[in-house]
């Protein structure tokens, strides 16, 4: 569980939500710090009271809490102050960083688990748009004929779509594997079978 003592931190006020009871706030390295604009008494709250001086752009130090909620916490905001000096910058990480730091563990290019990983990606992402597309196309069918419209039944018809043609491409994964299997098999046999030759 988070601690929930009291921090204070300099930020640079990113962006600004103000979602009606309350106001999010983005810091310069993207972390969301909130509070709540007025007290259960009607009353502005403190947070609110001495944000209002301030903008995106400006330097601030916050006072906050953690607070748990679902998964994670919330940086609940108490005050805000001027910024006794200049906030921390996270280093950015750049694509290209993140493409060196998968890719280093490996001699500087990926694996084939990653391009394994990376393909069954793509076709989940294509085959869930081709059985959308099927979906959509029965629908509409359906409407023509003078059937009401069911979304609920589209998502249904997309799932079954989908995981039918997965089944399909299983089935011909283990075909495709199979025969590989075996041309190595009798390539290996062949192989052996001229090893004795010249022996």
């Amino acid at each position: 569980m988070p601690n929930e003592e009291i921090h204070s931190e300099n930020i640079t006020i990113s962006s600004v939500e103000d979602t009606g009871q309350q106001i999010k706030i983005r810091d310069q390295n993207r972390r969301i710090y909130s509070f709540f604009k007025s007290k259960k008494d009607g009353g502005d709250t403190e947070a609110y009271k001495s944000y209002q001086q301030y903008k995106i752009g400006d330097n601030v130090m916050v006072t906050f809490k953690e607070v748990p909620y679902k998964d994670g916490v919330i940086k609940n905001i108490m005050l805000f102050k001027p910024a006794t000096g200049q906030p921390e910058e996270k280093a950015s990480v750049t694509p290209a960083a993140q493409w060196r730091a998968r890719t280093s563990a490996g001699g500087g290019r990926p694996g084939l688990e990653y391009w394994e990983k990376r393909e069954a990606k793509r076709q989940s992402s294509i085959l869930m748009q081709v059985a959308f597309k099927s979906a959509a196309a029965l629908e509409a069918s359906r409407v023509r004929a003078g059937q009401n419209e069911d979304r609920e039944r589209l998502y249904h018809d997309t799932l079954e779509f989908y995981d039918w043609m997965e089944s399909q491409i299983g089935e011909e994964n283990s075909k495709t594997e199979s025969a590989a299997k075996e041309a190595v098999r009798q390539k290996s046999q062949a192989e052996t079978r001229d090893d004795d030759f010249f022996f």
